[in-house]
């Protein structure tokens, strides 16, 4: 039973619904399925490769969800890790459901999956992004808990999800190495600029429990102040290398490319402690598929 005795759904439906949509991590999904397509586009992998943006749906919603859950044990208090502990047999159908669609995809597409080169990447990457967050370390501590690392990895596993993998699970014969590598780095830089500020939104926590992020060991205004600068600098860079190794000549590409590092050094401009935990999401999340989408869209029409 619920703890609370209620429904997710309660009496305001389109309050539950929007709960639901950002707590659940349909929304943060959503923003890798649109990362992986975009990657598909791009390396024309499509239509092929449906079947992984799917699998990589359900995982990143299952990922995400578990991370949260485990949170619950925990004395954090915010909105989300509430809403966690008021819906928990909610949580866990959402889990079982995203375990089973999981599991037929991995039955359906074994060969792809399991063969002997891609067998370790299969294992290593679910492992872990469930080691980020479960506490297997010496103290009860995840891999999150290791301040050098926590961003750093989060960017490894999105863009080695995001880019690597549809690539190695691919039947396609052959795709530009430089362009795979390249379009790699981007994402990695792209996520990791995302990463300081969500790592930002973490702040009290990771100072209480002496992780040693850049946060914590610069403070919150010097890593908005110094990050908004190289962190939108080096995604320039890749951005224009992108665009070469990928022959882009129109100004719609070009356009696509900047507007959303322009967007990203805004997030860093007028950053606030005081967004709503969804209105965070919304805003810093929602600029991969805006990014993804913008991209696509430029090369359609070019």
């Amino acid at each position: 039973m619920n703890c609370s005795g209620r429904s997710p759904l309660g009496k305001n439906f389109f309050s539950q619904a929007v709960s639901v949509f950002f707590y659940c991590n349909f929304f943060i999904a959503a923003c890798a399925a649109a990362l992986l397509y975009e990657t598909c586009y791009l390396l024309h992998l499509l239509p092929s490769m449906h079947w992984f943006i799917l699998l990589s749906f359900f995982c990143t919603m299952n990922v995400y969800t578990f991370h949260y859950y485990l949170k619950c044990v925990t004395p954090v208090e915010d909105d989300r890790i509430n809403w966690y502990r008021k819906h928990t047999s909610w949580i866990w159908l959402l889990l079982v459901i995203g375990a089973c669609v999981i599991a037929w995809l991995l039955i359906t597409h074994f060969t792809f999956l399991f063969s002997h080169k891609n067998f370790l990447w299969t294992l290593f990457i679910p492992i872990l992004s469930i080691g980020y967050s479960f506490p297997f370390l010496p103290g009860r501590r995840a891999l999150r808990h290791l301040g050098w690392l926590k961003l750093p990895l989060l960017s490894f596993v999105w863009s080695f999800t995001t880019v690597s993998l549809p690539v190695l699970y691919s039947t396609a014969n052959s795709v530009d190495r430089t362009q795979i590598q390249v379009l790699f780095i981007n994402r990695f830089l792209f996520i990791l600029a995302l990463c300081v500020l969500f790592n930002l939104r973490d702040y009290e926590e990771d100072k209480a429990d002496k992780v040693m992020t850049p946060a914590v060991l610069l403070g919150p205004g010097k890593v908005l102040s110094i990050g908004k600068w190289i962190l939108s600098a080096l995604n320039l860079i890749a951005g224009i290398l992108l665009a070469w190794v990928f022959h882009f000549h129109s100004s719609v590409a070009y356009a696509a490319i900047i507007l959303p590092i322009v967007l990203l050094f805004l997030l860093f401009q007028f950053f606030s402690f005081s967004k709503t935990e969804m209105q965070f999401l919304f805003l810093n999340d929602g600029l991969m598929p805006v990014k993804a989408l913008l991209l696509i869209f430029a090369i359609a029409i070019s």
